[in-house]
């Protein structure tokens, strides 16, 4: 009798196990096609992202109560879309001039006044007009200049060489007298995230003009790693003071996910090292939905933010769709597969024969996914 009911309660067990993992096996029915590069589920998600740009996307479609994250987000959108266009065109050479045009309409659009328009509100100063100075723009410049690097990458005869050139001047020299090597996004607002953008596109511009920049990109690694990667998790640090180094918060899924994706472009060693700092660190998994924590575990009491997203139960909506990015980059199957399934059920994707939209995260959500779905395994680093 007692064996009996004992093979019924783990019969049940077993039931109960292999029901609770459906919802996985249907959310992640996609994710090996999406490692593996399928053509057409990267050409319908494309085709979804331009369909966003020719809307005619303003700051007013994003309505995060605030007019510098709406502004943000705006340029956030063109410049994933950028950097999308220009891995399919690195994918898929025969598609690569559609790529790379749809990718030189994205840069266009952030180079325009209506999107660096945000930058210029903070700054009161114009990014593009102020290069001699010692203003850092971080963030919209460091963003964008990786964007045209790319282009120029892929197209030797690129429209934006020669404002990459000046842009990655400007950027170098303020790097070099910064006491930090790192430039402020805002005045008084310095994160090491944006930063990683900005030395990756330094970097990257000078392998494009054959100008050795080792020694700049070393003492960069370098300094990362023993100032704004904290020594127990190896996780990168969200914000310090650019002046000092001070470290003004914790350290966190959403930067150091990000950060990594733009390292890939310079040093992979130091962004595999990031990712899996991710991976020991921050890494969840229910029910085989793949899960990225925004701080470490045992910090306790802080919530989501505009970085973040929505943080439920310590798991952050943007380090998880971010990591996506790191796993594709690193050639980690099993974990891009969770990570799917999870920005699967979250994105509700809308699929016809044309496209490909993940509807709840609407211009910016398809943007940044199609960047991270279509990122280029290695990285584009030498």
């Amino acid at each position: 009798m007692r064996r009996l009911l004992l093979r019924q309660l783990v019969g049940c067990a077993l039931f109960l196990a292999g029901i609770a993992w459906i919802p996985y096996a249907w959310h992640s029915r996609l994710a090996d096609r999406w490692y593996g590069g399928d053509a057409e589920l990267q050409s319908k998600l494309a085709n979804g992202v331009e369909f966003w740009m020719r809307e005619g996307l303003d700051r007013d479609d994003f309505a995060t109560g605030s007019k510098l994250f709406d502004g943000e987000w705006l340029y956030g959108t063109y410049v994933m879309a950028a950097i999308g266009f220009g891995q399919l065109a690195a994918q898929q050479p025969e598609n690569k001039e559609h790529y790379l045009a749809l990718m030189e309409e994205a840069i266009d659009e952030v180079l325009s006044d209506r999107v660096r328009q945000f930058d210029i509100e903070m700054w009161k100063s114009d990014p593009l007009e102020t290069l001699d100075t010692k203003d850092g723009h971080a963030a919209y410049l460091g963003y964008v200049n990786l964007a045209m690097g790319l282009h120029r990458h892929l197209n030797p005869d690129s429209k934006f060489a020669d404002l990459n050139d000046r842009i990655s001047a400007a950027l170098r020299r303020r790097i070099e007298t910064s006491p930090t090597l790192l430039l402020e996004s805002y005045p008084h607002e310095t994160y090491p995230v944006d930063n990683c953008a900005v030395i990756a596109s330094v970097v990257l511009n000078g392998r494009l003009n054959n100008i050795g920049f080792d020694d700049l990109a070393g003492r960069w690694a370098g300094r990362c790693r023993r100032k704004y990667m904290e020594p127990k998790s190896g996780l990168l640090f969200q914000a310090v003071n650019g002046k000092t180094g001070a470290i003004y918060d914790f350290p966190r899924g959403s930067g150091t996910t990000l950060g990594l994706f733009f390292l890939s472009f310079m040093d992979p060693h130091l962004s595999e090292d990031l990712y899996q700092a991710v991976k020991n660190e921050l890494a969840g998994n229910v029910c085989g939905f793949g899960l990225v924590r925004e701080y470490a575990r045992g910090v306790h009491g802080q919530n989501g933010d505009i970085d973040s997203g929505a943080v439920i139960f310590g798991y952050g909506l943007s380090p998880t769709g971010f990591a996506l990015g790191g796993a594709r980059i690193h050639g980690d199957r099993d974990y891009f597969k969770h990570l799917y399934a999870t920005a699967h059920a979250a994105g509700a994707p809308l699929q016809t024969r044309e496209r490909f939209n993940f509807v709840t995260g609407a211009s910016l959500g398809d943007a940044i996914l199609f960047a991270m779905l279509t990122a280029q395994p290695g990285g584009f680093a030498p």
